[in-house]
């Protein structure tokens, strides 16, 4: 639609009247719609919005979340010379490969060199204002509720230390997120990054109920922990910014970190209820220790870390704790009450301390899995998750082994050819469970069955449970008689309560956390036909009580 000239003339005079009235449009939003907009706007480009004009310099300051990373600063050549090198890694073996990537190298860590100087230099000066207006009148102090710090290792740490004690004692940031990247392989140096524990051992600022530690969440990344928070666990007292943390991520731990250092870890943070370790590897594959009888850790997951060893002695409080990697030798001490507990193993080289003295191909499990007080370590333990995603992985049931009260127990990515009879062991031990759901998956090794099947050992004949009501099996054939006859004892014999046997020809686990689960079924791939149903189902009950109330459903 054309405009007339003279809507052009009423908009240049409305235009002119605004500026000479002063009439700023911007400014004459609600307080509520200019901070929404900053909140949806990143770190860098809320600060800016200060030039827009005085009103909305005064919104700066109330920014919840803050985010400084170095990745922000970095030119889009800086991406596409790392790109190239990717590309490139294959050539590396000749020598004109060699001597590109070392061009590449070179280049790559210039830019990661000039933005961390110019990130430091940054983060002075947004300090040094920040300095300014705090000591103005009537300026209201800058208040933060999460902040993320992305950064490069290098030996120039002062500024953002001073970010970091700055953010937790005076912005009262309660989620603080450390981020410390890979650098390119050329660095060729260990240089990292260690949190600024000494920033805080003299502040009394800090100390204060009303000005700091406020610290609630805390993640660290390929951060380096040092003597000074190992000193203040190892005296038994706390560090002023840790004294209320309750939930603290420490993933990509250097190599060097000892096994003590978490043990100081558990003791320096009073408050802690969660604690995640997430691929931390050791060079020297040492073992990890936790004795905190006045711990109020109540989660706790090992995600993908190296310990050789691994023992719980004392965590009175614990309620959720997750095993997920490759098996590592791992000891329960009181664990009184522990709720829910995962161990997902995944598959990997067999390591000699590992090896079944009788099959060298398998895994002994039995030897590096103990409980150093049964009676008090798994008797309020109600829902356990089992997953197996390699054939080397082995379990042997513990005998005498008792889990309390067991409600729910998923075995999941187990392999097809294994003996499913010794889960029975499993049942004997929870007398109280009331689901059991297992997956079944396709062997990936050749005659793995010729090795697995002769060390299980068959149930006991007087096999009882009288709590058990369902009973779900993802990857019935229904070919394998081995899988029959384990249906069939627990319909005939086994469970008094049985209800519910659901078997599956097709199906997955979807996973809803690391302790739940909810069982999928693919309708359109599970159809049997009325030839193998009725198979099926005789084989079942061949021998058997036809009068049983159990309900088979085959999906």
């Amino acid at each position: 639609m054309a405009v007339s000239a003279y809507d052009q003339w009423l908009a240049r005079r409305e235009e002119q009247r605004r500026r000479i009235c002063g009439d700023d449009r911007l400014s004459a939003l609600p307080d509520d719609v200019i901070r929404l907009i900053l909140r949806c706007l990143d770190t860098r480009s809320a600060l800016a919005t200060a030039a827009v004009s005085k009103h909305w310099a005064r919104f700066r300051r109330e920014h919840p979340v803050l985010e400084f990373k170095v990745t922000d600063i970095l030119p889009e050549r800086y991406h596409r010379y790392l790109r190239r090198r990717r590309r490139r890694q294959n050539t590396t073996t000749a020598a004109a490969g060699k001597n590109h990537n070392k061009k590449l190298d070179d280049l790559i860590s210039r830019y990661e060199r000039r933005s961390m100087r110019s990130m430091a230099i940054s983060m002075n000066s947004f300090l040094d204002a920040d300095e300014v207006v705090d000591h103005g009148q009537g300026r209201r102090r800058r208040r933060a509720h999460a902040m993320t710090l992305e950064l490069f290792p290098g030996h120039n740490t002062a500024p953002f230390n001073r970010l970091v004690t700055k953010a937790i004692g005076d912005w009262g940031v309660e989620d603080l997120e450390i981020v410390v990247l890979h650098p390119t392989p050329c660095h060729g140096h260990d240089v990292s990054y260690s949190f600024p524990h000494h920033c805080f051992d003299d502040d009394d600022d800090l100390k204060s109920p009303t000005t700091g530690g406020g610290l609630k969440k805390l993640k660290l990344t390929n951060c380096t922990a040092h003597d000074p928070l190992a000193a203040a666990g190892g005296g038994g007292s706390s560090l002023p910014a840790f004294s209320s943390l309750t939930m603290l991520v420490l993933q990509d731990m250097p190599k060097w970190t000892r096994g003590r250092v978490y043990q100081c870890i558990v003791r320096a943070c009073p408050s802690l209820q969660v604690l995640h370790l997430k691929s931390c590897v050791f060079w020297d594959l040492e073992s990890m220790s936790i004795d905190a009888p006045a711990s109020q850790i109540t989660e706790l997951v090992v995600d993908g870390c190296t310990f050789v060893s691994m023992t719980l002695r004392s965590l009175p409080r614990l309620e959720r704790l997750a095993l997920v990697g490759a098996p590592v030798a791992f000891a329960f001490g009181s664990l009184p009450r522990l709720n829910r507990l995962n161990l997902s193993f995944v598959q990997d080289p067999i390591p000699a301390s590992s090896r079944h003295p009788m099959f060298p191909d398998m895994r002994d499990e039995y030897s590096v899995f103990s409980v150093i007080d049964p009676s008090d370590s798994f008797r309020d333990l109600e829902c356990l998750v089992v997953r197996f995603t390699g054939p080397e992985n082995w379990v042997v049931p513990i005998e005498g082994l008792s889990l309390g009260n067991v409600r729910r127990l998923l075995l999941a990515d187990m392999p097809r050819s294994w003996d499913i009879s010794w889960t029975c062991r499993l049942l004997e031990a929870a007398p109280y469970l009331e689901t059991l759901h297992v997956h079944f998956v396709d062997d990936l090794h050749v005659g793995m069955a010729a090795v697995v099947d002769p060390a299980i050992t068959r149930p006991p004949s007087d096999f009882k449970n009288r709590a058990l009501k369902e009973v779900v099996i993802i990857g019935f054939k229904g070919t394998d008689g081995k899988h029959v006859r384990f249906v069939r004892l627990l319909i005939r014999n086994g469970c008094s309560t049985l209800e519910n046997v659901t078997l599956l020809k097709h199906g997955r686990v979807r996973e809803m956390g690391l302790w739940d689960w909810q069982v999928v079924a693919t309708p359109e791939e599970c159809q049997w036909s009325d030839e193998e149903r009725d198979a099926l189902l005789k084989e079942i009950h061949k021998g058997g009580n036809t009068s049983s109330t159990t309900r088979i459903i085959l999906g």
